[in-house]
Parts: structure tokens; C-alpha cells; sequence
């Protein structure tokens, strides 16, 4: 078999799509964690899209080794990587739905993270909250809010000042106990 028969073989049955929607899934993840990790997250929803559709026309380009054919057949080129893209999205979804071990965050534990954000350095908030559900929950003594400003006075960011933490504190203690009043 010639490397073209090979080629059409592979693009026959699909497997392009495949191979370059695992690509497409590696490159986003890899930009996720690098220079797309400012961004708002409803622009990132696009990537797998537009990485799908570069990659299919690079790949189509170097299968026909011209520019020219790309120009002349871009529908094809958009349509294919548009399903390059749709594909990379569905393995994605899936990996994220059955694959990937979720960690199981209760009410408390979001209410908590939702209230230190801004407090708290971002890489430090889940830790944080997770500390603090900790203590609330180890707590016998009806004195929850001074441990909260323990945990937040070592996790603070260095604006936040300490009355700034004493009123979180106190502010988890009062949403936590109407938060649970009504259950």
C-alpha cells in the first residue's frame, strides 16, 4: 500500500476525525491549564471548536500538500472540523460524566468556598473551605467562628485585613445556621 492508499483508508472509516479529536481533546486540556486559564469560561466552551477546525486544516492541507485546495474546498474543511471539534466536546463530556472521580461537595462546602473567594488566594480556597467544614462539623463547643478565623487568618490573602476575617467568620457561622435551619 502506498502512503495516499493508506491515507484514504484512514479518512474512509472516519479515523481522521478520531485521531485528530484526541488531539483536539489534549490541546485543550494542556491550554486549559496554561495561557486559557483567565479566561471566562464561556469562550473556552469554543476551543475544542476552533482547535478542531485548525487541526483538520492542517491536517487536510498536508494530505493534499496544497493551500490552494484548502481555499477552494473550505466548507469541507470547516464542516470536518467543526466535527473534529464536536467529537473532542463529546469525549470530553463523557470523560468528565463516567470517568473522572467527582468529588463530592455538600452544600456547606460550597457555601463556604462561595463566601472565602476574594479572601483567600484562588489555589487556596477549596483547601480552605475544606478545612473549615472540618472544624464546623469537629466543633462541640458552639465557638465554630473563632476556629473559622484561625483557618482564614492563615490563608488570607494580604490585603484582607483581621476584622475583615472576624466578619467572615462570624457571616459562615450566621449562612450555615440558616442554611441548616432549613432542613
Amino acid at each position: 500500500m502506498t502512503v495516499i492508499q493508506i491515507i484514504d483508508a484512514f479518512t474512509f472509516y472516519g479515523l481522521d476525525i478520531i485521531a485528530l479529536a484526541a488531539v483536539t481533546c489534549a490541546l485543550v486540556q494542556v491550554a486549559k491549564l496554561t495561557f486559557l486559564k483567565k479566561f471566562n469560561k464561556k469562550i473556552v466552551t469554543f476551543m475544542p471548536i476552533l482547535f478542531g477546525i485548525t487541526l483538520y486544516a492542517l491536517y487536510d492541507g498536508l494530505c493534499h500538500l496544497s493551500v490552494k485546495w484548502l481555499f477552494d474546498n473550505y466548507v469541507d474543511v470547516i464542516e470536518h472540523g467543526f466535527s473534529v471539534g464536536a467529537l473532542s466536546t463529546l469525549v470530553y463530556v463523557w470523560y468528565e460524566q463516567f470517568v473522572r472521580e467527582k468529588k463530592c461537595v455538600s452544600a456547606t462546602h460550597g457555601v463556604i468556598a462561595t463566601l472565602i473567594a476574594g479572601y483567600v488566594p484562588d489555589e487556596r480556597v477549596e483547601s480552605a473551605a475544606e478545612s473549615i467544614c472540618a472544624a464546623i462539623q469537629m466543633d462541640v463547643t458552639g465557638n465554630g467562628a473563632s476556629r473559622i478565623a484561625e483557618i482564614l487568618n492563615a490563608d488570607r490573602s494580604e490585603d484582607v485585613s483581621e476584622t475583615d476575617v472576624k466578619i467572615l467568620s462570624r457571616l459562615i457561622i450566621e449562612t450555615l445556621a440558616h442554611l441548616n435551619a432549613g432542613k
